[in-house]
């Protein structure tokens, strides 16, 4: 397991740090919307910025500095737009973070720091990629200015290693009963709010869209009341992420209209999977459960559709 504590100590101490953004593609993206939620909500020193890949590098953050640092993602190290991110960081000063499953990669040549993270149902939650990103907020924090959450952080992060695999296991009629009852369905519409909504986001375009080819839309429960809940009817097929922090009452709000005007839809709440046990800390670490918990979730959804996740139209068929 990479030392984080270590990684960040090391890093303040060669420069000052004002600022941390995060970069990446797809779910690589998705990974570090709790992080950089985190940073903004505690810290008074820094600042974030969150930016596809593409988008920092056509139009980088002016944050990005020599007293910046920028953490990036890619799953086999060979994103395109995320390497070409990493190197516009390093050419304004920046230091650079990369996070990979694969080694000796494009991506680990151009960072200053490359992390390895796992995947797969024996991982360690901890050396999982968003984990790592998380890790890397709080530490960065705590560095820089002291961080009255950070024990609880930590603490929080070490009890995941066994609630996410228990809950997993919980949920699986939930899950089996979502496959069932969404199989034929041609547009899913995924709600969520604060950290919660990342995950939301991810399961609409890398599940959905890209892995299901089912038409889908990620609502902020914050905005449903402002345009999309005019789209409700009794069949519209939603499944929405409940925040277990300060934005809750947003998605209750959600819920309480879905009931009365809608009969097919899906909340998964991580209080029903002792999130409790996270003190008030929980809501920084919805995303990460959530995202754990739809991957139990969309084999099955796949099975029953006889459509693999793996399989493409486009993707890494085409150049593009």
């Amino acid at each position: 397991m990479v030392d984080v504590k270590q990684l960040i100590n090391e890093i303040c101490s060669k420069k000052e740090i004002h600022s941390i953004s995060f970069s990446g593609c797809g779910g690589s993206l998705a990974c570090f919307y709790a992080p950089y939620y985190y940073v903004t909500r505690v810290s008074d020193k820094l600042s974030a910025t969150y930016t596809t890949a593409n988008e920092f590098v056509h139009d980088t953050p002016i944050s990005v500095d020599n007293h910046a640092l920028v953490v990036v993602a890619s799953r086999k190290g060979n994103t395109a737009e995320t390497v070409e991110a990493a190197r516009k960081a390093k050419q304004l000063g920046a230091t650079t973070i990369g996070l990979a499953y694969l080694k000796d990669t494009a991506l680990e040549e151009v960072v200053d720091y490359i992390i390895h993270y796992e995947v797969g149902d024996d991982a360690l939650f901890e050396e999982t990629k968003a984990a790592y990103a998380l890790k890397i907020a709080y530490e960065l924090v705590n560095t820089v200015e002291g961080d009255k959450n950070y024990e609880k952080m930590r603490q929080a992060m070490t009890l995941l290693n066994t609630l996410i695999p228990d809950a997993k296991k919980a949920i699986m009629p939930k899950a089996i009963r979502f496959a069932q009852e969404y199989q034929n369905d041609t547009m899913i519409y995924t709600m969520g709010s604060g950290c919660a909504w990342s995950s939301a986001q991810q399961q609409s375009i890398c599940i959905f869209m890209e892995m299901q080819w089912i038409n889908s839309a990620v609502i902020h429960t914050g905005e449903f009341f402002h345009g999309p809940f005019e789209i409700t009817d009794e069949n519209t097929a939603f499944l929405l992420l409940k925040s277990t922090g300060k934005t809750r009452k947003l998605d209750d709000r959600a819920i309480n209209f879905l009931n009365n005007f809608n009969h097919h839809l899906t909340v998964i709440d991580a209080m029903d999977y002792g999130f409790e046990k996270l003190g008030d800390v929980s809501e920084y670490f919805d995303a990460l459960f959530y995202t754990a918990m739809l991957g139990v979730f969309n084999p099955l959804l796949a099975d029953l559709r006889n459509h693999p996740l793996s399989k493409r139209r486009y993707m890494w068929k085409y150049a593009y």
